[in-house]
């Protein structure tokens, strides 16, 4: 008996394309096909399989790519790829998954914003902390029940942010445009953003806040905070909620989302002189919102050169704006709930 070997797809492109990306994790390709291309019937030119793997798409083929195609790719079984196309021409390509309508629980407790069986990057876009919280506690971001969103659309739901104290560490509550990365003990990644080549000029969507007192600092990251304050004075001040709406390139070339990285203590606080950010804006509101309200988050440009090809945009809301650094508001001192963000129908604005 041998052991069975993914099928993988190593490297796909098709006539008229611009650039395409194989995201070996998800199983996905994406390919941006050149302003005028039909994406109803594009022949494929490269498509280079790991070794002793075949497909059921040769070189060659005419494809459909206005719907997802899923590709089987087999070695001693069969693993289903799916690949989509955009066109470059897309000037105003609109937010995906924005509604947070769709969710599902893995395990016992892990809430996730996409649907059971979603793909990533076709129908997945979306992801939250709450891997990490769940090793500790139960997800403290979770979807409303349908019929609390907001006026925008009441019958479908919202995101439910919560702070939480999650046994030894303050969780803010959040949702990001992006994927949960990996956890070393009790420090994670998160990948932020997902490849754009289009410039919006600010981020809408609608929010409800709840916010607390900060209870919870943490000694071991307090003075990487670039405010500079000691622990009494973060205590017992507000806590604030925030949402970024950015655009980030590698400086390095490379075609990756941005890292946050709790182990060195990398943070998305960006600024102007961040290295690879392109524009950037943000909403911080430390003010108690009880009704729904609608916000617009104008994103300010750095540069007017052409996008990179590695750009991404990075779009993330969080009920605790400083719990980066375990500095927030969770009510477990009180005995009470935690910092509390809704947020709904956010979209893109050009």
């Amino acid at each position: 008996m041998q052991p069975d070997i993914e099928g993988r797809i190593v490297a796909f492109e098709v006539e008229g394309q611009v650039r395409s990306r194989v995201n070996a994790a998800g199983r996905t390709v994406t390919v941006e096909l050149a302003e005028g291309v039909d994406a109803g019937a594009v022949r494929v030119a490269v498509l280079t399989l790991n070794d002793g793997a075949t497909a059921d798409v040769e070189v060659g083929d005419v494809v459909d790519l206005r719907a997802p195609l899923v590709v089987t790719v087999t070695t001693l079984a069969d693993y289903a790829w799916t690949v989509s196309a955009t066109h470059a021409d897309d000037g105003e390509r609109a937010l995906p998954g924005g509604d947070f309508d769709e969710w599902n629980v893995s395990g016992t407790r892990t809430w996730n914003p996409w649907r059971q069986g979603a793909v990533w990057e076709v129908d997945r876009w979306w992801d939250t902390g709450n891997r990490g919280v769940t090793l500790l506690a139960d997800s403290n971001s979770v979807p409303t029940d349908p019929g609390e969103g907001c006026p925008a659309d009441p019958s479908g739901r919202a995101a439910r942010l919560e702070t939480t104290w999650a046994a030894i560490k303050a969780a803010g509550g959040n949702i990001y445009f992006g994927q949960f990365g990996q956890l070393t003990g009790l420090d994670a990644t998160c990948l932020m953003g997902h490849n754009w080549q289009s410039k919006p000029k600010s981020l809408r969507g609608w929010y409800k806040y709840f916010p607390q007192p900060v209870d919870r600092v943490d000694d071991k990251y307090l003075p990487l905070h670039p405010y500079g304050l000691s622990r009494d004075e973060w205590m017992g001040s507000p806590d604030s909620l925030s949402v970024i709406a950015a655009l980030w390139a590698s400086p390095d070339g490379r075609d990756i989302p941005f890292t946050v990285d709790t182990t060195p203590s990398r943070f998305v606080d960006f600024l102007a002189s961040t290295p690879g950010v392109i524009a950037f804006g943000q909403l911080v509101s430390a003010g108690e919102q009880a009704e729904w309200s609608e916000f617009e988050v104008e994103m300010e440009y750095f540069t007017d050169e052409p996008l990179p090809p590695n750009t991404h945009l990075i779009v993330q809301a969080t009920a605790s704006k400083n719990c980066n650094y375990f500095i927030a508001g969770t009510g477990s001192v009180a005995g009470t709930a935690g910092s509390l963000l809704y947020v709904d129908e956010f979209e893109l604005v050009y």
